[in-house]
C-alpha cells in the first residue's frame, strides 16, 4: 500500500513537471511570437570560409518584397548562444523589425571554426541578410553586440572602415547604424563614416572601467566625465568637445542624448544605464530600452511602441518555469524507474537515522565546521579561477587543452573539486569527532554499493537525464523554445556538445556524491523533522555562497565596483548560479535517497543533469 501511494504522488508530481513545461513552451513561444505576429525560425547559412552559422531568425508577418521591413542584426558575447538575447530581439520584433541572432562560431550550433572568421561569423550574417533576403529595407539595417558581441560590432565597424578608405568608389555600406554594448577596450578611431554609432556599459560594469582612465571624485563607471567618451563623440561630431573640455570632468557627456544627426548618419550616443552590471546586462530593463530607442531612432519602426513598454519579463519567467520544472521531474522519474524490473534492486527506502548530535560541544563543532566548510569555498572562488587554465590545460602553461576545451565548464569544476575536498574533510570531521562516539557507523551510511547496483545506478542516471532530454527536445522541435535561467541553459546540444558533457560529468558526479555523504550521511540526525533536517542541509550548502555573494554585490552597489581584479565578475556570476543548484541539487539528492538509501543515484542523475547544462551553450576560447 505504502509503495502504491508513493507511486501515485510520484506520477501526480510527474505530470505536473510535464504540465509546467508544456505551459513555459506555449507561453514562451506566445511571447516570441507577439501572439502569432512573429515567425521564429532556426536557420543556417554557409560562410564563404566554407563554416554553417546558426541563427534566429525574427520576421514579422507582413514583411514582404513589397512591405520591406528594416532589420537589426545582432551578436551575442561569448558564452552564449542566440537565445540569451531573447529579450532585445522580442522587444525589437514586435516593434515591426526583424531581428537576425547567431551563434557565433564554436558556440551552440554553429561549426567549430574559431579563427575563421574575425567576428566568428557576425559580419558574414551581415553579408547574407544585405545580399539574400528580399522582405527586408537595405537602407534600414542596424548591427549590435554585447560583450564579445559588441567587440564584433566594433570590428564590423573598423573593417568596413578600411574598404571605405581604401576603395571608395566600389564600397558598399551595408548598414545604417551601429550599437557597442559593454566590449572590452576598443577604439573607434579607424571605424567608417556615414554610420551613427552608439555606445553603450552599466555603471556597474567593469568595462565602463577598463581602457578609461579613472577620474578623481566621480562613481568609477560614470561614462559622463570619461575624456574617452568625449573623444568618440568628436569623431563623429568634431569639435563638440574642446581639448579643454576633454580634461574637464564638470563638462559632462549627456547620457543617452543623440549627438549629431541620425538623419545625417553622424550620430553618437553613449548610454549608462543604473541598474546593469556585466552579467546582468543581457535582462536589464535600462539597457533593453536603451538599446530600443537607439535603433528606434536610427531605423524607423514600422510600429512605434515606447521603449519604455516592455514585456519581456514575462518571457523570461515562462523560460524559468519550464528550466525548474525540468529539474523538479528528475525526482518523481527517478522514482517511477524503481518499478522496471531492471531497477528493481535499487529500492530500499531508508531507515531511521543513525547520526546524532547529543551535547552542546557536538552542535558547537556542527556549525562551526558548516560556517568554515560554507565559507571558505566562495571566498576562495576568484583565486582559484585564477589558476583553472593552467590546472586544465594539462600542462600548466594556461590555455585549455584538447580534452578540457570549455572554459566556463573549467571554471565551475575547479571551484567543485575545491568545495568537495572540504567536504571530505567535514565529513572526517563529523564522523570521528561526533558521530563514531555517539554510535554511528559507515555502513549505517550506506557508504559501500555492489558492483551490480553501481552499474544499474550509472544506467538510471542516464535514463533520467534522456527522459529529460526528450522534453527539451519536444520543446526545441515543436516550440522553437528552450528552459532557461539567465545563463543556466536546458536546450539541444550536438554531438560535439555531448563529448564534452561527458568529459565533465565525473567531475560533477563526484562533487555531488562527496556532498550527499555528508548531507544525507553525517548530516541526517535523529530526532529531527525531516522538513527541518532538509532545510538545516540547504543552508549548510547555499548560505555560504550566498552571503558572499551579497557581500560583493552591496560593496559594488557602495562603491561601484566590485572586489579585486576586474575579471573577479565572473566568479561571482557563477556563485550566483551555485545558489539555484545548490537548492536543486540537495533537495533532489534527499528525496532519491529516501527511497533507496543510494548515496550516490541522486549525484549521478544531478551530476550528468548539470554538466548537460554547463555543456548547452558551449563554446571554444577565442585565440
Amino acid at each position: 500500500m505504502k509503495k502504491a501511494s508513493l507511486n501515485g504522488k510520484c506520477l501526480a508530481a510527474l505530470l505536473i513537471s510535464l504540465a509546467l513545461c508544456f505551459v513555459s513552451m506555449v507561453g514562451t513561444h506566445q511571447m516570441l511570437t507577439d501572439g502569432g505576429n512573429i515567425q521564429v525560425k532556426d536557420l543556417k547559412f554557409i560562410t564563404p570560409q566554407g563554416n554553417a552559422v546558426r541563427f534566429l531568425e525574427y520576421r514579422p508577418v507582413g514583411a514582404s518584397v513589397e512591405n520591406p521591413v528594416p532589420a537589426v542584426i545582432y551578436s551575442p558575447g561569448n558564452d552564449n548562444t542566440a537565445e540569451i538575447w531573447r529579450s532585445v530581439a522580442h522587444e525589437l520584433s514586435r516593434r515591426g523589425y526583424a531581428v537576425f541572432v547567431p551563434d557565433l562560431l564554436s558556440a551552440g550550433h554553429s561549426d567549430e571554426a574559431v579563427g575563421n572568421s574575425t567576428t566568428f561569423g557576425f559580419s558574414e550574417l551581415i553579408d547574407y541578410v544585405y545580399d539574400n533576403l528580399d522582405y527586408i529595407d537595405k537602407k534600414s539595417i542596424a548591427i549590435g553586440g554585447y560583450s564579445k558581441g559588441g567587440n564584433n560590432t566594433v570590428v564590423v565597424l573598423n573593417e568596413y572602415g578600411e574598404l571605405q578608405r581604401n576603395d571608395p568608389d566600389n564600397f558598399v555600406r551595408k548598414f545604417c547604424a551601429a550599437l557597442v554594448l559593454a566590449p572590452p577596450p576598443s577604439s573607434f578611431t579607424d571605424a567608417v563614416t556615414g554610420v551613427n554609432v552608439g555606445f553603450g556599459a552599466g555603471l556597474y560594469d567593469p568595462y565602463s572601467r577598463i581602457g578609461f582612465q579613472p577620474v578623481e571624485g566621480y562613481w568609477p563607471g560614470d561614462l559622463s566625465v570619461k575624456a574617452e567618451m568625449k573623444e568618440f563623440i568628436n569623431l563623429g561630431v568634431p569639435g563638440t568637445f574642446s581639448e579643454a573640455d576633454m580634461a574637464d570632468p564638470s563638462v559632462k557627456v549627456e547620457i543617452g542624448h543623440a549627438y549629431g544627426s541620425f538623419a545625417e548618419n553622424n550620430a553618437r550616443v553613449v548610454y549608462n544605464p543604473s541598474d546593469a552590471t556585466h552579467a546582468l546586462g543581457i535582462i536589464s530593463p535600462m539597457f533593453i530600452r536603451d538599446t530600443v530607442s537607439f535603433f528606434m531612432q536610427a531605423a524607423q519602426a514600422p510600429n512605434p511602441i515606447d521603449p519604455a513598454n516592455q514585456n519581456y519579463i514575462g518571457l523570461l519567467l515562462f523560460s524559468a518555469l519550464g528550466f525548474l520544472a525540468i529539474l523538479a521531474m528528475t525526482v518523481p522519474l527517478a522514482i517511477l524507474l524503481l518499478n522496471l524490473p531492471m531497477f528493481a534492486a535499487l529500492r530500499n527506502p531508508v531507515g531511521e537515522p543513525t547520526s546524532s548530535l547529543k551535547s552542546s560541544r557536538d552542535w558547537i563543532i556542527f556549525v562551526a565546521a558548516s560556517l568554515i566548510g560554507g565559507f571558505l569555498p566562495p571566498i576562495m572562488s576568484p583565486i582559484l579561477m585564477q589558476q583553472t587554465s593552467k590546472i586544465f590545460s594539462l600542462t600548466g602553461q594556461g590555455g585549455t587543452s584538447g580534452v578540457f576545451v570549455f572554459g566556463v565548464a573549467n571554471n565551475n569544476v575547479v571551484w567543485l573539486l575545491f568545495s568537495a575536498l572540504f567536504l571530505l574533510a567535514m565529513f572526517f570531521l563529523f564522523f570521528f569527532l561526533i558521530h563514531k562516539k555517539n554510535g554511528a557507523t559507515l555502513s549505517g551510511y550506506h557508504v559501500k554499493i555492489s558492483v551490480p547496483n553501481a552499474g544499474r545506478t550509472i544506467l538510471m542516471g542516464i535514463c533520467v537525464v534522456l527522459l529529460c532530454r526528450s522534453v527539451v527536445w519536444f520543446a526545441d522541435y515543436f516550440f522553437k523554445v528552450d528552459f532557461r535561467v539567465v545563463d543556466l541553459t536546458l536546450g539541444t546540444i550536438q554531438w560535439s556538445h555531448l563529448r564534452i558533457a561527458l568529459c565533465y560529468a565525473p567531475f560533477f558526479i563526484l562533487y555531488w556524491c562527496i556532498n550527499s555523504l555528508i548531507m544525507n550521511g553525517c548530516n541526517r540526525f535523529k530526532n529531527m523533522p525531516e522538513w527541518l533536517n532538509t532545510l538545516i542541509c540547504v543552508l549548510c550548502n547555499v548560505l555560504g555562497t550566498a552571503v558572499v555573494v551579497a557581500v560583493y554585490y552591496t560593496n559594488m552597489a557602495v562603491s561601484g565596483q566590485g572586489f579585486g581584479p576586474f575579471g573577479n565578475w565572473k566568479a561571482y556570476m557563477m556563485l550566483s548560479y551555485m545558489i539555484l543548484m545548490g537548492i536543486s541539487g540537495t533537495i533532489i539528492n534527499r528525496k532519491i535517497y529516501n527511497s533507496t538509501s543510494n548515496l550516490y543515484l541522486g549525484p549521478v542523475i544531478f551530476g550528468i543533469l548539470t554538466a548537460y547544462i554547463n555543456a548547452t551553450v558551449y563554446t571554444l576560447p577565442a585565440p
